[in-house]
């Protein structure tokens, strides 16, 4: 039939399907079965020089502010808390994500600018937020 696509006859060429002159694979997820994809969580850092230790061989370093809710829009807003994601430092051939989270500290707010114009000079550094899964307690906790 004009139109549709024909399977060859062919013994070498079944797993291929013919559009004219054009062969395409019969399914992608054949050729994808092979792979495995396994979900590492972000390594949590405790310390600030830690995370700058690593953050040269990242590929990518996101920082995501979390400002305080104030009762009124238009008041200013006020860091509650840094993100900070080194993305894709490689370790033992796994390409890991590496987590500092900045909070409780005196000057947050300033602070929080010095590190993220540090980071912007100094690597690929992109403000955005990197969707992970929760932990059940995480989720359970209540936040302001």
């Amino acid at each position: 039939m004009a139109g549709r696509p024909q399977t060859s006859g062919n013994p070498e060429n079944l797993h291929r399907k013919q559009w004219g002159d054009i062969g395409f694979p019969s399914s992608e997820m054949e050729i994808m079965t092979n792979e495995q994809n396994v979900f590492i969580p972000p390594v949590q850092l405790d310390s600030y020089s830690d995370f700058k230790d690593i953050i040269n061989e990242a590929a990518l370093v996101v920082y995501s502010p979390e400002y305080y809710q104030g009762p009124f829009m238009d008041g200013p807003k006020h860091v509650r808390r840094l993100t900070l994601s080194a993305v894709g430092v490689v370790r033992k051939g796994l390409p890991l994500t590496f987590r500092y989270i900045l909070e409780d500290v005196r000057d947050l707010d300033r602070v929080a600018n010095e590190i993220i114009e540090e980071l912007e000079y100094s690597v690929n550094a992109v403000r955005g937020t990197i969707e992970t899964t929760r932990s059940i307690g995480e989720l359970l906790t209540v936040r302001p």
